[in-house]
């Protein structure tokens, strides 16, 4: 997989295989980062349509909404603990990260409510 891409970034490699991360860190804006625990993930989750690709990562407390453009190699990593950041990137620079590198167009972090009847 390349791992060019100005969104995310792979963690590191050993005879060309990822080594599994521990966290993630998701940056939502440039002043505001989120780092999640691989180990409290429950599912990955790939949807492309013709105008958008969505990953879908359900925490245990949240789930994480994350949108662009050629985003299958970024969840196969992800699925593979292998992503140690994901930032978004403005869509005036989107050409940048044309091709299989993907592009990042927005992070949603979405907290669970605790159950009022507990």
């Amino acid at each position: 997989m390349n791992d060019n891409s100005p969104c995310y970034k792979l963690g590191r490699h050993v005879n060309s295989d990822p080594v599994p991360m521990d966290n993630l860190r998701l940056e939502t804006s440039t002043n505001c980062f989120y780092g999640l625990s691989y180990h409290h993930i429950e599912l990955v989750k790939f949807e492309s349509t013709q105008d958008v690709d969505i990953i879908t990562i359900s925490f245990l407390n949240r789930t994480v909404r994350i949108k662009g453009k050629n985003l299958r190699n970024l969840g196969v990593a992800l699925q593979m603990r292998g992503v140690e950041s994901i930032k978004p990137m403005a869509e005036r620079y989107s050409s940048l990260a044309a091709g299989e590198n993907g592009w990042v167009k927005s992070i949603e972090i979405l907290e669970q409510k605790e159950d009022a009847h507990a």
